[in-house]
């Protein structure tokens, strides 16, 4: 069970990358996202985010015990999901989804209220509901993009 729970936490490994493990583990994500996500019903697409959020929490918690820290630099999980809700109900594009690579990574880096405030919030709700807001933030961002037409 502790393998499962560290190759979830770390999104296969990509949580062990020696610099920048959350945005490495995000740019592995891009194909997944382009292969499964992309054409899902948005529906499902909703269902799999919470649930992935919800198994995040979990094994995000376990992770910070086998890890031994609050917020485990190697638990990526978060910037997974976040990114997931960046790209909620999005009309896919290539650039759409580059786009919102950059955005989700620079709110993660930049925790806008209420994100930072948030992470003190135990164990795993701590280390996902950062990035779950900056993901919020992020979609709102990305649907004035292309309301304005400039994506």
């Amino acid at each position: 069970m502790k393998n499962l729970i560290i190759i979830v936490a770390t999104f296969f490994w990509t949580g062990y990358f020696p610099f920048a493990p959350g945005t490495f583990a995000t740019l592995c994500f891009l194909p997944v996202y382009y292969f499964l996500f992309k054409g899902l019903h948005p529906a499902i697409y909703l269902i799999l985010t919470f649930v992935l959020y919800f198994v995040g929490v979990i094994t995000s918690s376990y992770a910070s015990v086998i890890f031994n820290k609050k917020d485990p630099g190697k638990v990526v999980i978060d910037e997974v999901v976040g990114f997931l809700i960046t790209m909620l109900f999005i009309p896919f594009t290539i650039k759409r989804m580059i786009i919102g690579f950059f955005i989700a990574r620079i709110l993660d880096i930049i925790k806008p209220f209420p994100a930072r405030q948030l992470e003190i919030l135990k164990a795993g709700n701590g280390i996902m509901i950062d990035d779950a807001i900056s993901g919020i933030y992020g979609n709102i961002i990305l649907w004035i993009l292309i309301f304005f037409k400039i994506i």
